[in-house]
């Protein structure tokens, strides 16, 4: 048991010694961190509305195209 124990310590230390996000341009840093942390609070608040937004505004773009290339897409996968 203590062999487990000392094995998931070190574990831990792996998984906490890694470095937080760094773009390497500090004003692009910021403003990844703040888009960032809007989608680990509340992800579905944002994602779902703008996805359903830019679906419906494709699909009247784009029309019977996108089907098109929806109904393509799937098959393939």
């Amino acid at each position: 048991m203590k062999t487990i124990n000392i094995r998931l310590k070190k574990k831990l230390k792996e998984v906490f010694s890694t470095e937080p996000n760094d773009l390497g341009v500090n004003f692009l840093t910021i403003y990844f961190k703040k888009i960032t942390a809007y989608f680990k609070i509340i992800p579905f608040i944002y994602v779902v509305p703008f996805t359903f937004l830019i679906s419906i505004i494709l699909y009247f773009l784009l029309g019977r195209l996108l089907v098109g290339l929806v109904t393509i897409l799937q098959y393939g996968y």
